[in-house]
């Protein structure tokens, strides 16, 4: 479980305190209530930079007697950061979604091995939040999740088990209309921010649409709360709380 080959790097700017500091005093000057971190990561294969990395998870249907389900599913999603340009610099506030990797498996513990498999390819660990929750439903399959938990508790620790944290609104009556919606926002042919690069299972998945599709569950979940509230930048709230002069500390 500790011997995946990561791709991801973290990479700090050189005055990363005074960079920030700077930012925080531009955004109390303007009243902009999110200010871009100083801090972003590196697919070292392919040199592509991001703001950040999120997972999400979703389980399998139910089985009944007249269908099998469908197969859960697991994957990363990259949101992506241009390369610094002093005549065309980011928009952290309107970056692209990346489709980085993704699994599928109607069996519940192949499917936590590959959240284990992907997380680890794509940088867990690089810094203390990356990868540290996965966005999904954490009251299904409970007992199997604790226990293979356990069992990487025992190997790798506390900060080694799969956590589960629901996305924005989950608990909400009929709120895989909103994810779905959310999602095929991004894919508008003129206003596109989602890719899916060299992954099929979501594009075919999404072709076929079946209602409350597991596939189309995580990923739509997630990118309804990316959306929602734009994770992969900070508030001033609380980088004023967080930020030290230690780069270690973001």
């Amino acid at each position: 479980m500790s011997n995946i080959k990561g791709k991801i790097e973290l990479i700090t700017h050189p005055y990363s305190f005074n960079l920030l500091q700077a930012r925080m005093d531009y955004a109390r000057l303007t009243g902009t209530e999110l200010v871009e971190r100083p801090y972003w990561f590196k697919n070292i294969e392919t040199k592509q930079l991001y703001y950040d990395l999120y997972a999400c998870l979703g389980w399998p249907t139910e089985v009944t007697d007249s269908t099998n389900g469908l197969p859960g599913y697991a994957a990363i999603v990259g949101v992506v950061r241009p390369n610094d340009s002093i005549t065309d610099p980011p928009d952290p506030l309107n970056a692209n979604f990346q489709l980085l990797d993704e699994a599928e498996s109607k069996d519940v513990p192949t499917l936590l091995k590959e959240c284990v498999r992907l997380r680890g390819e794509y940088g867990f660990g690089v810094h203390k939040n990356l990868l540290r929750v996965w966005l999904g439903d954490p009251d299904r399959f409970f007992t199997p999740l604790a226990l293979y938990n356990e069992a990487l508790i025992a190997e790798g620790g506390e900060r080694a088990a799969i956590l589960i944290s629901p996305p924005d609104d989950f608990y909400t009556q009929k709120i895989f209309d909103n994810y779905v919606r959310a999602l095929r926002s991004t894919l508008l042919k003129d206003t596109q921010r989602f890719f899916f690069g060299h992954n099929y299972i979501l594009q075919n998945r999404l072709r076929e649409f079946k209602k409350d599709d597991p596939c189309v569950f995580a990923v739509g979940g997630l990118v309804f709360s990316l959306l929602n509230r734009v994770r992969w930048m900070d508030t001033l709230g609380e980088n004023a709380f967080t930020v030290k002069e230690d780069e270690n500390e973001f």
